[in-house]
């Protein structure tokens, strides 16, 4: 359900920003901005102290501490190495570049590329597909209509035909871990989203500008998360 808004808000801001043949002014963006990251560092924070508290016999106690650590660590180690932020920078760009594009194709892969290459676009149908969750995604929602206004009035109505790219890519991610979760074990999923929420403040503090965080490298935590819990369960 999560994506379906996603891929509305797409869709509805697209035609606004073909109509209006304006962008939203850099001041309420900027604005904008600001809200959706902190209502995304709130949302995130929240998730994190729900899996990382719990009580026992009446007391207060903590769990995960280790795994987070060495998660962020270990991966975000990976992710500098290998540079993933660069090489989707990159990759965008060659893409942009490389082809002479009509207008229509233009806005249709420079749409794609923004609503689908980051950590929201993975963390978020994730949240929707395991717990039904969709709050992750709403921010984005929000943040892709914003996008979708300014790249519509740039590039014209093939901005609208990304929201596809959206429904399929994000779509698969959900109904994937929608048919996976009551095989997984619970510990390893909490382990995820722990860490995902930490990779979704650090989207919120770049939504602020508060810091340039490249998040895209610190996806591979959430792999090491698993790798973690799957050598916990041997011993």
């Amino acid at each position: 359900m999560g994506t379906l808004i996603n891929v509305a808000a797409i869709i509805v801001a697209s035609i606004l920003g073909v109509v209006f043949k304006r962008g939203l002014p850099e001041k309420i963006q900027k604005s904008v901005m600001f809200a959706l990251g902190i209502g995304l560092v709130a949302i995130s924070l929240g998730i994190f102290l729900k899996y990382f508290f719990y009580i026992e016999n009446n007391v207060i106690k903590t769990q995960g501490e280790l795994m987070v650590i060495i998660s962020l660590v270990v991966g975000i180690l990976i992710g500098e190495w290998i540079d993933i932020d660069a090489k989707l920078s990159n990759w965008a760009e060659s893409i942009e570049k490389k082809y002479n594009l009509p207008p229509l194709a233009k806005g249709f892969i420079a749409g794609t590329l923004i609503f689908c290459v980051g950590a929201m676009a993975i963390i978020g149908p994730l949240q929707d597909g395991l717990y039904g969750d969709m709050s992750i995604l709403l921010i984005k929602s929000t943040l892709d209509f914003v996008t979708a206004l300014v790249l519509a009035s740039i590039f014209g109505i093939g901005v609208i035909f990304s929201a596809i790219s959206v429904l399929v890519f994000q779509g698969s991610i959900t109904l994937i871990f929608m048919a996976t979760s009551d095989f997984l074990p619970t510990a390893m999923i909490d382990s995820v989203a722990m860490v995902g929420s930490i990779l979704l403040i650090a989207i919120g503090i770049n939504f602020m500008e508060l810091r340039k965080v490249k998040v895209a490298n610190m996806l591979p935590a959430l792999v090491i998360a698993v790798i973690y819990y799957l050598v916990m369960t041997l011993f």
